[in-house]
């Protein structure tokens, strides 16, 4: 009896002892996971919103980042979203999908835009510089501070407000003057319209001979966003966080609209897509 209950109190003692050994590793297995959790849950807002993440140019964006590091003074898009361009104090980067790049060493870039055949545009050391064979060219002797492409060509702002629509061969398709400071320069879905906003005044032009429309928003415009209709604007009355109206270029009208953004983006003219700068780099913008 003495001789079994000894046994049985060892055995119960080991049989405390084992079931007490897990704990600790339970314990560090535990708190191994919550530090994973934490990890992934705090990096994934970081990575959706990372310009390498971004769901059409993440992978340009990737590439546009090894050819050429920051800073980054600004970034333009292709019509077709193929191509994507960043731009710094000495130097431009171009990446394609599929991962060919090319880095061109300039300086004094103010402004990068592509053409409807995809080909970049420059404004850089005063000149206005067209991509010819993996090299920029200048184009004339123009000195915007503005670019813009549209379907045939590119358009081109400078500071004493004389735009210019060139082709994509060179040739002068149109000019005019636009009252005013120089403004912001844009063209709209399909790439036929222009419109340039300066100090609260819009003015709408044929993006190729640059023959005005009337344009007459119920108000000083504040911010636009082109409409996947060619001739169809959504407009922002200063100051900010005023009535917002769409606006129907070609019919002259305007109707109320909800609600406009709060934050510029782009409507790119060959593609249904939207875009906006992040971190230097292009990245998919909500449409208005």
């Amino acid at each position: 009896m003495t001789g079994s209950r000894k046994g049985a109190r060892a055995s119960a003692k080991a049989t405390r002892a084992l079931s007490a050994r897990p704990w600790p590793l339970t314990i560090a297995i535990a708190a191994a996971l919550g530090l994973l959790i934490y990890t992934a849950t705090t990096s994934l807002p970081y990575l959706i919103s990372s310009p390498t993440a971004d769901p059409h140019f993440g992978a340009l964006n990737d590439c546009l980042s090894r050819a050429l590091p920051a800073p980054r003074l600004g970034w333009a898009v292709s019509p077709d979203a193929s191509r994507a361009a960043v731009y710094g104090p000495r130097g431009i980067a171009v990446c394609e999908r599929g991962g060919a790049s090319l880095h061109l060493d300039v300086t004094g870039t103010l402004a990068a835009t592509f053409g409807g055949d995809n080909r970049l545009w420059v404004s850089a050391g005063g000149r206005l510089l067209r991509e010819e064979q993996r090299a920029l060219r200048p184009v004339g002797d123009f000195a915007p501070v503005s670019l813009a492409g549209h379907a045939g060509g590119v358009l081109a702002l400078d500071e004493a407000g004389h735009l210019v629509s060139v082709a994509s061969d060179g040739a002068v398709l149109g000019q005019t003057t636009v009252p005013g400071a120089a403004g912001w320069l844009t063209v709209g879905a399909a790439g036929t319209l222009a419109a340039v906003l300066t100090d609260g005044a819009l003015r709408v032009y044929d993006a190729r001979t640059l023959s005005p429309l009337p344009a007459e928003p119920p108000c000083a415009v504040d911010r636009l966003w082109w409409l996947d209709a060619p001739e169809r604007m959504l407009i922002g009355c200063a100051p900010s966080g005023a009535p917002a109206f769409t606006l129907d270029l070609r019919a002259g009208t305007h109707a109320p609209a909800p609600r406009s953004p709060e934050t510029p983006a782009r409507r790119l003219f060959g593609r249904a897509l939207y875009v906006q700068g992040c971190d230097g780099f292009p990245c998919t913008a909500p449409a208005p």
